[in-house]
């Protein structure tokens, strides 16, 4: 019997994946639950698992391919010798893995024109009378109406790919509507997973009517405390851990950051509020890969030394890519920091979803005036960016006081 492997669905909003690694080579046996490739989704890389033991048949893609929920990835078999036509996993909408049955008195089309199946030097594919083709090649080849069997493969042993069927007479496709063969000469290359997700989200991001408020605060407090904590026992405590406290506290006193914006297909008059349940914060970190935003869960009932070892996890996990799609999901608010690369101050832009995002800078030494007289003081520059469909200036303006007010002595820190 023979078994497709296909991409499974990995939460609502992927849909297509890059291939990352195959771990498996034809004619392999494995067990049950044994990894199988890897997929690169825009969040994170997967695991794609074996549904049962046997032995590897074929291998669809290859590593850099881009493939849909539902395309088929490998083949499993009892037997190498399974024929595949009486097991077709085309049906329910499948790619096609091997020649139809052609009507009776026709030739059976083995090959593409131009090639020789019975030749030994034929690319294995063709001696067993199977095409190989990248999944988004046999997507185009669908939507364009082209036949596969008419299309010579440039690629690895005949595989075809998205060019080959786009250049194919049968596709209709002009100059200006097929990808040109010169940029494969150029130094053009496409955006990876997760920058186009980056790149859709912040897209989306501009269509939210947002503002941002800065406030410049005394941070002396905030880094004595961290000494203080440090002093005590608290050793892996850092600014960003207080900094998430304390933006958990300032939800807890200023729901209105709790509350995200929802679209109505019936219009704005439809449109409502949702409100979680706690304060989950995000935190953005920069990655090999792109933004990542693993969230903290239930903040404001945790204590300082769980939010910092949790952070510090989860930071782990988002720069080796094995951050868990639940773990990137549903954060009531987001702490975006460029400390470390010596910014002064930003602007941060809204996840979507989201009603706020803190956006925090270095602390940077200034001369201030203090009691007629002049002192040394540690700033650090607070921005505030809110979606103005939840919050207006006036209620965004206390969240921010309130914050600050936090930061500058009054916060009672949950160790």
């Amino acid at each position: 019997m023979i078994t497709p492997v296909a991409m499974p669905q990995m939460g609502l909003e992927v849909t297509e994946a890059v291939v990352a690694a195959i771990h498996v080579a034809v004619g392999g046996r494995v067990a049950e639950g044994d990894p199988l490739l890897e997929l690169e989704t825009d969040k994170a890389l997967t695991d794609v698992l074996a549904p049962r033991g046997g032995l590897m048949r074929s291998v669809e893609v290859q590593v850099g391919d881009t493939v849909a929920v539902g395309d088929t990835l490998l083949l499993l078999t009892d037997d190498l010798a399974d024929d595949p036509a009486q097991d077709d996993p085309a049906e329910g909408g499948r790619p096609v893995l091997a020649a139809p049955a052609a009507p009776s008195g026709a030739a059976v089309p083995t090959a593409p024109a131009g090639r020789d199946a019975s030749d030994p030097a034929a690319p294995p594919d063709l001696r067993d009378g199977r095409l190989r083709a990248a999944p988004v090649a046999r997507r185009a080849a669908e939507r364009l109406g082209v036949s596969l069997h008419d299309v010579v493969g440039s690629g690895p042993l005949g595989r075809i790919t998205l060019s080959d069927v786009e250049r194919h007479p049968s596709a209709g496709l002009t100059p200006a509507t097929a990808t040109p063969p010169a940029l494969a000469e150029q130094s053009v290359e496409p955006l990876s997973v997760p920058r186009r997700a980056i790149a859709r989200r912040m897209t989306q991001s501009q269509q939210i009517p947002q503002f941002a408020l800065n406030r410049e605060i005394d941070a002396t407090w905030l880094l004595a405390e961290k000494q203080r904590l440090a002093a005590g026992g608290e050793v892996g405590v850092s600014v960003n851990d207080l900094l998430v406290q304390a933006l958990a506290e300032t939800v807890l006193r200023h729901p209105d950051l709790a509350l995200s914006y929802v679209d109505s297909p019936e219009g704005a008059a439809k449109a409502c509020y949702r409100r979680g349940e706690g304060v989950d914060v995000g935190l953005a970190v920069a990655t090999s890969r792109g933004l990542l935003v693993p969230v903290l869960r239930r903040v404001h009932e945790r204590p300082l030394h769980e939010v910092a070892s949790e952070r510090l996890r989860l930071v782990e996990a988002a720069r080796s890519g094995r951050l868990a799609l639940e773990e990137m999901n549903g954060a009531t608010i987001t702490l975006s920091s460029l400390a470390g690369f010596g910014v002064d101050s930003f602007t941060a832009m809204l996840n979507p979803g989201e009603s706020a995002i803190l956006a925090v800078g270095r602390t940077v030494e200034k001369v201030i005036p203090r009691e007629r007289a002049i002192a040394i003081v540690a700033t650090l520059t607070l921005t505030l960016t809110i979606d103005h469909r939840v919050m207006d200036g006036a209620s965004g303006g206390a969240a921010l006081a309130g914050l600050a007010e936090l930061l500058e002595g009054a916060m009672a820190w949950r160790a």
